[in-house]
């Protein structure tokens, strides 16, 4: 394919609202261009959206061949406990861990770094397209639903067709 040679840089941002939770990805291959996700999800707390944003963003750059990764995320919490800088304290916080772990080192390279919330507005906006939309108006193919977390036993579903 020639498209996994270089670095894959991957944006991510989680977040929840009054509405639900969102999950926003922008996937840069090496050879230009832009892949951005806008993910509906179930109802998860701040730092489980984050989480689950960044294994999905993995997991769609790992699927299109990518062998190198540099991962930005704005949420300290998460980059610093993959990276080994905070305990993790949460049960549910560690099963996400290793989950991430796993994914991690299906890399040849990987980073994953802190960046601040200005540089991730893009991502940050498909969070929110995410968790505030009404299941009623969502387009096929333009925003998607994860019907379960990424860590419960089984695959994922993420429904881009419809959201019954």
């Amino acid at each position: 394919m020639g498209t996994s040679s270089g670095v894959w840089t991957l944006y991510t941002d989680g977040g929840s609202n009054v509405k639900g939770s969102g999950l926003g990805i922008i996937l840069k291959p090496p050879m230009g261009g832009m892949i951005r996700q806008s993910i509906k999800t179930l109802k998860f707390i701040n730092s489980e959206a984050e989480y689950e944003a960044m294994i999905a963003g993995l997991g769609l750059a790992k699927s299109l061949g990518a062998k190198v990764v540099e991962a930005k995320c704005d949420s300290l919490l998460v980059v610093n406990q993959v990276n080994r800088s905070f305990e993790v304290r949460e049960d549910m916080m560690q099963r996400y861990l290793d989950k991430i772990q796993v994914i991690l080192h299906r890399f040849k390279e990987r980073t994953l770094v802190h960046i601040p919330r200005d540089q991730n507005s893009e991502a940050d906006a498909l969070t929110n397209l995410g968790s505030s939309v009404e299941k009623d108006d969502i387009l096929p193919g333009a925003i998607m639903q994860l019907s379960k977390s990424v860590i419960e036993e089984g695959h994922s579903e993420i429904n881009s067709t419809s959201l019954t």
